[in-house]
């Protein structure tokens, strides 16, 4: 009896063991549990099920891919949202709940009362400008009332205008998306003023209070006595700032030098990039700063922004340098020409192509010309001519003319002698012969993107950059990867180890995914990035092959500045072959023959691109 008992247990034991196994397991790879999403109103969630499920979430169907990779764009809404996903096979049923944070819309104040809202004040930090400045301030808060604010230096009030219905800002709808926004994510209620700064207005910090009523104000002057006695009756609301304005005089002069080996110097704080590449030592004069950045007056018409980090303040009384030129001369070097200077100062510059016309254009700042004479070498074939021009006090222009393709610069001092150093085509001889290439994988040790079913983006790169090196290899080239493994690059070491190489060609291999709230279903496929000029038909060919040869959707050629493709020195481009989260993409990526697919597009795009050099070549250009 004891013995039946046993096998009975057993035997139920197994039942039930069998029928846990059936139950289909539930992985969701994004978002996290808990995360806080940038999407206000829908975003996606993908992961995978035991293949064959039937997947429901928040009771849509879902669906699911044979390899059981799922893919969903869902409406959420703000607070804390809960994903709840009921997956069911051979009738078992499991589910499985997601928690995240979704964060509010921009806040409108409704009714009739006029409030302010906290924390959407701008400027949000402390401001330093000179006398003369335009000041820009704003503030959201109940719409249709009439709008104030104040400087502490001064007893006038200033009017504020309401602005019309803005988008609620966000990059990856204009980058990925339609750019439409509904009516529900348009912002209301945003106030904004002006203020020239004059000399009353100089002070090392300056509170600013603002005032939003129901009626408009008659008196303006906070000094007078009927300005506070009109301020209930209007139903006033006032808020001062958590941030101040510091105001220089004119006759206030401040230096500081770049301290970073290499600079950018950006449009505005955070913003585009005006110039790059500054050396060490640039001096510029400092008229302002905001959210931790100087502003930096290169000419009095033509500023830039650097971060305080990387600029030091030099003692009052140091002197901004002025430089001149009084000699040029070219020089043919291995694969390329010097065009080479003596400036007097290290002075900072800019660089402009003009790929169409074959110039190129050189800016020094704070620069007088004094040239009398060019010296030509007259064994270099690709510099055609260089002209200058005085524009403008202290600034000089070069205009380079090219006889053939520009494949990179760089620009370099030598003590106080600037070196700009074009680089020319190579010879061609057999196929990719006499070319060097740098492939670099992207990502790695980070994963990068991953897909439904847990595939992870650092080895589809891999597999691709492994098969692309090969086809160049066939095709003669010379070519070196930044990894053949999971060996660890930091991202900015990459463009320091492809330097090292003396590269030709640099191609960046990456595969996509979306920023949160990004239709995926509409916006996916194929991509190509390039980010100086000379680099533009490269990319272009690229993508062509690459839409042609894998079917996806042609997201389109992009100018974007990644930090791996913004060195000047070669051709450089960054290659998004597909995408990670879409299920059907992501299993491709997994397979060796869409990895060749991929490769093969690539290597086709570059000699696409090789056979338009040689008939350039061969007709002269």
């Amino acid at each position: 009896m004891f013995r039946m008992l046993q096998i009975v247990l057993a035997a139920v034991a197994l039942s039930t063991a069998a029928t846990a196994q059936q139950k289909p397991q539930i992985e969701i790879i994004y978002p996290k549990s808990k995360q806080k999403i940038a999407a206000v109103d829908s975003t996606f969630i993908f992961g995978n099920v035991t293949p064959q499920s039937q997947l429901k979430i928040n009771g849509s169907e879902i669906k699911v891919h044979d390899s059981g990779g799922f893919l969903a764009f869902l409406p959420v809404k703000s607070g804390t949202f809960v994903f709840r996903l009921e997956a069911s096979l051979n009738g078992q049923t499991s589910t499985s709940d997601l928690q995240i944070i979704v964060p509010e819309p921009y806040e409108v104040p409704q009714g009739k009362e006029p409030v302010i809202v906290k924390g959407y004040m701008s400027p949000g930090s402390d401001i330093m400008l000179m006398e003369g400045d335009m000041f820009n301030t704003s503030f959201r808060g109940t719409p249709g009332m009439f709008a104030y604010f104040k400087l502490s230096t001064s007893s006038d009030l200033l009017q504020m205008a309401e602005t019309p219905p803005v988008k609620q800002s966000y990059w990856a709808e204009a980058l990925w998306g339609s750019d439409d926004y509904p009516d529900s994510l348009l912002v209301r209620g945003v106030y904004t003023g002006v203020a020239m700064l004059s000399g009353k207005q100089v002070a090392d910090s300056s509170q600013i209070e603002y005032y939003l009523c129901r009626k408009k104000l008659k008196q303006l002057n906070s000094k007078e006595k009927t300005f506070k006695q009109q301020l209930p009756d209007c139903g006033c609301e006032s808020r001062a700032s958590e941030a101040t304005l510091a105001v220089m005089p004119l006759t206030k002069v401040m230096i500081g030098e770049l301290t970073d080996s290499v600079q950018t110097i950006r449009v505005g704080p955070r913003k585009g990039y005006l110039t790059t590449y500054q050396p060490q030592g640039v001096r510029v004069r400092i008229t302002g700063r905001f959210n931790n950045y100087y502003r930096a007056q290169i000419l009095p018409d033509i500023e830039g922004w650097v971060p305080d980090s990387s600029l030091k303040v030099l003692p009052q009384g140091t002197q901004l340098p002025n430089g001149s030129v009084s000699l040029l001369r070219t020089r043919k070097v291995d694969r390329g020409v010097l065009v080479t200077f003596n400036l007097g100062a290290k002075l900072p510059f800019r660089v402009e192509e003009d790929v169409a016309a074959n110039k190129l254009y050189l800016e020094i700042y704070n620069c007088t010309s004094s040239i009398d004479f060019i010296r030509y070498d007259s064994s270099d074939s690709m510099i055609s001519r260089i002209q200058w021009t005085q524009p403008q006090t202290g600034l000089l222009r070069l205009t380079i003319d090219l006889n053939q393709t520009l494949w990179g610069y760089d620009c370099y001092y030598e003590g106080v002698r600037f070196n700009l150093k074009l680089r020319t085509r190579p010879h061609f001889d057999d196929k990719l012969k006499g070319i060097t290439f740098v492939i670099d994988p992207g990502h790695s040790p980070d994963p990068g993107a991953i897909g439904p079913t847990g595939c992870a983006e650092k080895d589809a790169n891999l597999a691709i950059a492994l098969e692309l090196t090969k086809q160049l290899r066939d095709h003669m080239a010379t070519v070196v990867m930044t990894r053949e493994g999971d060996t660890p690059i930091a991202l900015y070491e990459r463009p320091k180890l492809a330097y090292q190489h003396s590269p030709d060609v640099y191609i960046s291999i990456h595969n996509n995914a979306l920023p949160d709230g990004i239709n995926p279903f509409y916006n996916n496929g194929s991509s190509t990035y390039y980010y100086e000029p000379h680099s533009h038909d490269l990319a272009k060919l690229v993508q062509t092959r690459l839409v042609k040869a894998t079917s996806l959707p042609d997201i389109g050629l992009y100018s974007g500045n990644f930090a791996v493709i913004r060195p000047t020195g070669y051709l450089a481009i960054l290659v998004e072959c597909a995408f990670m989260m879409i299920p059907e993409q992501e299993i491709a990526l997994k397979e060796p023959s869409f990895q060749k697919t991929i490769a093969a597009a690539i290597c086709s795009g570059v000699l696409d691109f090789v056979d338009d050099e040689v008939e350039k070549a061969s007709c002269g250009n």
